[in-house]
């Protein structure tokens, strides 16, 4: 029997819905994507307690992808129900609708 790995997996993702639910992680420490709330713990804090926002996505500017292993085996551990995806990607996104939002006919 093999044993499990990461792999990345490309999916389509409502960007407006992802936002809503998103903490941005360093190391150990984040911030909401929603409020802006700095110093949240990722294995700890599954809401902002600022703002309610209960966290599904995490993002992380870290670039190597040893952290990024690092930080899965974290929430995996700690059992925590949490969707890393890729940050640059998810910026991407995020500027592809900013501009698209621009040249809607009214």
């Amino acid at each position: 029997m093999s044993e499990k790995r990461f792999v990345r997996i490309w999916t389509e993702i409502n960007v407006e819905e992802v936002e809503k639910h998103l903490i941005y992680i360093e190391d150990l420490y984040g911030s909401c994507g929603n409020c802006k709330k700095l110093g949240l713990n990722y294995l700890k804090d599954i809401k902002c307690p600022a703002c309610g926002t209960t966290f599904k996505y995490a993002a992380t500017t870290l670039k190597s992808p040893a952290d990024s292993i690092k930080i899965l085996n974290r929430i995996k551990s700690a059992g925590v129900q949490l969707t890393l995806i890729e940050r640059e990607d998810f910026t991407k996104a995020q500027a592809k609708d900013a501009l698209g939002s621009l040249f809607k006919k009214e």
